[in-house]
């Protein structure tokens, strides 16, 4: 009897334990209720160990907009900018991969520092977001953790506390009138340029047209402010190329540049083909010419040595 009752224990406790358990659908492993993620998209429960290895793959792939294994719908960025799940190398990868989507588009809720590039996120229902005012003296300006510096939300810009936003903006237009006007020691040269990439003005002392900016580390031409991406034998130092800086060839005269260089850039397409058919016929026949003669030329090699020795 008391056997009995030792076994109808046991089994209660496995049948117990056995409900509080639940199947990852991406592992397969039998995990518990309160070890699981809930999804803020779906219904779907995950494994921690599934979604963190989910996420840091998205990373390392350089992938953004990192969607949910199951519905397909985006995380929300500050929640895995925030993860302290993620290692610090991770998340600092994943600021670098916000800053770079932030440069080429602009988001509402997610902005750069215009002074460090620092990401600032913002919940959706703040009002610099959704551009409601609130009653009373509402403060705009957006303290940055990084370089303790105070910026504009609205116009992206520093902060203008005796201006407004159209103040700040005309007096900023000054400045490119400024950047754009010729230095009195090189007529050839502008003030300063500015950077494609970040924004910010540049002024070259000597040196090539070469430039790189200190805070995005963008390669693009002073001359006329072009991005440098392309090697330089097809890119912007190339002089007959069609990607080539404009003030390489004949910068007063652009059609009789754009008409060259197109005419260049034609005929190498045109000749491509037939380089590359001519080196395969050449090779189609040089390879079995010269197989061809080596079997022949091999059993004559020895006959030739003996004749030398008699």
């Amino acid at each position: 009897m008391g056997h009995r009752n030792v076994i109808t224990t046991s089994f209660r406790k496995k049948s117990i334990r056995t409900k509080t358990l639940h199947e990852c659908p991406i592992c397969c492993n039998s995990i518990q209720l309160n070890e699981l993620k809930q999804m803020s998209c779906c219904s779907i429960k995950l494994c921690s160990s599934c979604l963190l290895t989910h996420t840091i793959t998205n990373i390392n792939n350089g992938i953004v907009n990192i969607e949910c294994p199951a519905c397909s719908q985006d995380f929300n960025s500050s929640a895995v900018l925030y993860n302290n799940e993620l290692p610090i190398s991770i998340r600092e990868r994943y600021q670098q991969l916000l800053a770079q989507q932030l440069s080429e588009k602009q988001n509402t809720s997610l902005k750069l520092c215009p002074h460090c590039n620092f990401i600032t996120v913002l919940d959706e229902d703040n009002p610099l977001v959704t551009g409601k005012k609130l009653r009373g003296s509402f403060q705009q300006w957006i303290h940055c953790e990084q370089c303790d510096q105070d910026w504009c939300w609205s116009c992206y810009s520093p902060s203008h506390p005796n201006e407004t936003c159209r103040e700040f903006k005309k007096n900023h237009s000054q400045l490119d009138v400024w950047a754009k006007t010729r230095r009195t020691d090189n007529r050839n040269q502008r003030n300063a340029r500015r950077c494609p990439k970040c924004s910010i003005y540049i002024e070259k002392i000597d040196g090539c047209d070469h430039m790189i900016c200190g805070k995005c580390n963008s390669k693009f031409c002073y001359r006329c402010g072009s991005k440098m991406r392309l090697p330089f034998y097809i890119g912007h130092d190339a002089k007959y190329s069609i990607f080539g800086c404009k003030y390489k060839l004949w910068p007063k005269r652009p059609l009789l540049r754009w008409l060259v260089r197109g005419s260049i850039f034609t005929g190498v397409v045109i000749l491509t083909p037939v380089v590359l058919g001519a080196l395969i016929a050449l090779a189609a026949v040089g390879i079995p010419t010269i197989i061809i003669i080596g079997c022949f030329a091999l059993p004559l090699y020895p006959c030739l040595k003996c004749r030398k020795r008699h």
